[in-house]
């Protein structure tokens, strides 16, 4: 047996320098808030579905409710397609995965699903796990370069940059400078293309907590310093565009070479996962097998097959009713909430800001009474002093339901004082 190598000196600090993360300040203040919201008996529940999510039933107690924190915003993790098409996956072949790294040995349905992707979403598509294994993946190479010429880039994220892509800040500093931007702020994004010759923005198309991505003043950007734009469009895609681009794609049209959208394929578009688009197929070729994506954790083939059953939903017919039924919810409640403080306005994610944990709370807790389960959200997953609820809407809520939560909403928030 041998002991530590090394020579073993005095003892210092075991303290990190704190400069991207900072667990002795955020888990206290998380928790803190996550146990008010326990006590409120607003976290842990157990639920049957009674009529899709648009009608849950808690097991203990029996309290019914319709679920406005689901990502599924067209309501297609229900849909007869996609279930069948996991069923017959699995029956088809009989294995739930090779359990190994796919660019070495993968299944012949893993092929199609990445030929159908492809073509569906005209670019080079990565399937994963998740957004945060493609993330894992992918940013510690762009920022060391090896996506571009093999010179590091400095990496700015968006202050508003979701957590799957901000933990990975410590990782990056080890390649090259980390930035991060105040939201949208395309001036403080200017001057660090005009100081330095290789440069990456790290942001989101819709963001989580509400609000968009200026897309315009990014892609100007591009346009004029040759910036690499890395963007997670995972709570836009099947929600908006044609055949359910996302809203990422609406700009980024054609996505060259220096660019990559990623996206969850676990919210509206009906499956579980998450994609990766890029224009360049020696990077989508290079990134089969990089980091997590190699390892053995590749889509099972239940996936799989939900993932080619939500593609054939989007190609037909049904995927445009229920975006044009989410539009209209969106418009409803848009015009209801009008001159009230809501973030994402024409967005389907809404958050109301209550300032305070308590109050945040309160709200949630309000609405639960009135038959909606919505969200509260708090440091630091906002700033702190930005508690507040977040609701999404669906494509495949009826718009009398829609009337009704913006009635209550209103009436709850003219009590909460």
């Amino acid at each position: 047996m041998t002991g530590p190598v090394g020579p073993v000196g005095p003892v210092e600090s075991i303290t990190g320098p704190h400069r991207y993360r900072n667990n002795q300040k955020m888990v206290p203040a998380s928790e803190a808030a996550w146990g008010l919201a326990r006590k409120h008996g607003m976290l842990g529940l157990v639920v049957e579905a009674v009529e899709g999510q648009n009608r849950l039933r808690e097991v203990r107690g029996g309290h019914e409710f319709a679920n406005l924190s689901s990502c599924s915003y067209l309501g297609l993790n229900s849909h007869p397609t996609v279930v069948e098409a996991g069923r017959a996956a699995l029956a088809e072949e009989r294995i739930t995965g090779l359990s190994m790294g796919e660019f070495r040995i993968r299944l012949g349905i893993m092929e199609r699903l990445e030929e159908e992707l492809s073509e569906h979403f005209g670019a080079h598509v990565l399937p994963s796990v998740s957004c945060g294994v493609l993330s894992a993946a992918i940013l510690p190479l762009l920022a060391s370069g090896h996506l571009t010429d093999g010179e590091p880039l400095v990496v700015v994220f968006d202050r508003f940059a979701h957590f799957s892509m901000n933990f990975l800040k410590p990782v990056l500093a080890d390649e090259t400078l980390v930035l991060t931007c105040p939201h949208n702020d395309m001036a403080y994004l200017e001057e660090v293309c005009r100081k330095y010759p290789r440069v990456a923005y790290v942001c989101e198309g819709v963001y989580s907590v509400g609000g968009q991505a200026d897309l315009a003043g990014i892609k100007a950007l591009q346009e004029r310093y040759g910036m690499f734009v890395y963007l997670d469009d995972s709570h836009a895609l099947s929600a908006v565009g044609e055949r359910g681009v996302g809203f990422a794609r609406t700009v980024f049209d054609e996505l060259g070479s220096r660019t990559i959208v990623v996206a969850s394929i676990a919210k509206a578009f009906g499956s579980t996962g998450g994609i990766a688009m890029t224009g360049d197929r020696g990077v989508f070729d290079f990134l089969y097998r990089s980091g997590p994506l190699a390892w053995s954790q590749g889509l099972r083939t239940a996936a799989i097959g939900t993932t080619l059953g939500a593609l054939e939903v989007h190609r037909g017919p049904e995927l445009g009713e229920r975006q044009a039924q989410l539009a209209r919810n969106i418009e409803l409640f848009d015009e209801r909430l009008r001159g009230h403080d809501l973030r994402g306005t024409g967005s389907h994610i809404k958050f109301v800001v209550t300032g305070d944990n308590d109050r945040a709370v309160r709200l949630s807790n309000e609405l639960y009474e009135r038959g909606y389960y919505c969200s509260a959200m708090f440091f630091p997953i906002v700033a702190r002093g930005q508690s507040g609820v977040r609701m999404m809407l669906r494509g495949d809520m009826p718009t009398e339901l829609t009337e009704r939560f913006a009635a209550d909403l209103l009436d709850v928030l003219a009590g909460l004082g």
